[in-house]
């Protein structure tokens, strides 16, 4: 199942052009070609188990798959996948071949909005009480985490060609992003960078991530599932996001700017 990261990096089917009317203040008016962020049905077939529609970006899509069944729990790891697939015939569709099936048990055919990224979840309650709480290996400067989310923004080509686009990317405690993806959702993004490190044999554990947008329940949740330490992203934590994170022993860190950041939960991560 070993693959190389480099290979999801497919942006180009993401994005697609269309004619619009601009209207400026003045009350001017041309017309003009745009570009906007694609947003697709991905089928995720799980061999004789059922299936997921996400609608997500059609990029890196079995890396979003591997993600995303990884995220909602019905795989513990990569040794669990057999194989995973695509066809040309079919190119929003992936197949999935597990070792167990029988012991996955999903309402088939559901469909998961680009908005939604816990859809699937059955039961939040027994969710946080299942997830352990993280470890405590990661050590790193605040600094750097302002470094980071300038090094995300100089990756985001999807978002700097449409504005329409969210992005995540998996780093360690020296700044090195291991793993980047974007997706019109926020959770498919994340879902990506995590499912590119499972195919690539890469752990998790003791990790960050970097993210475009608002830290949710379901960020939390994807990244506490993964082991990841610390959370750092450009916008703001809900409420239910603190809590979990203070449950998981994980570190929020939000409104990340060039001169300051807020750190929520777990100080003891960030060096000065």
């Amino acid at each position: 199942m070993k693959q190389n990261i480099d290979k999801f990096d497919n942006s180009n089917k993401a994005v697609t052009s269309t004619d619009i009317l601009r209207i400026q203040s003045e009350g001017h008016a041309k017309r003009l070609t745009d570009y906007v962020v694609v947003e697709q049905p991905i089928t995720i077939m799980i061999d004789k188990v059922g299936s997921f529609t996400v609608m997500a970006t059609p990029s890196d899509i079995e890396a979003l798959a591997i993600g995303f069944v990884y995220s909602e729990g019905l795989i513990e790891s990569i040794d669990d996948v057999i194989a995973v697939s695509t066809k040309p015939q079919l190119p929003n569709v992936v197949g999935i071949e597990v070792n167990d099936p029988t012991h996955i048990a999903i309402q088939r055919n559901m469909i998961v909005a680009s908005s939604c990224g816990m859809c699937g979840t059955r039961n939040i309650d027994k969710m946080l009480t299942q997830i352990p709480p993280c470890k405590e290996s990661l050590k790193i400067s605040s600094n750097m985490l302002i470094e980071i989310i300038e090094n995300l923004r100089s990756r985001q080509q999807i978002f700097q060609a449409t504005g329409g686009s969210h992005a995540a990317g998996i780093f360690d405690a020296s700044g090195n992003i291991i793993a980047f993806a974007e997706d019109l959702g926020r959770h498919s993004a994340l879902d990506k960078a995590i499912g590119k490190c499972l195919l690539g044999k890469i752990s998790t554990k003791g990790l960050a991530v970097v993210l475009s947008g608002r830290i949710s329940l379901e960020m939390v949740t994807k990244a506490a599932k993964a082991g990841i330490e610390l959370i750092v992203a450009v916008s703001a934590p809900s409420s239910f996001a603190i809590e979990a994170a203070k449950q998981w022993n994980m570190t929020l860190c939000g409104f990340v700017r060039s001169d300051k950041l807020n750190v929520y939960t777990h100080l003891k991560r960030i060096r000065k």
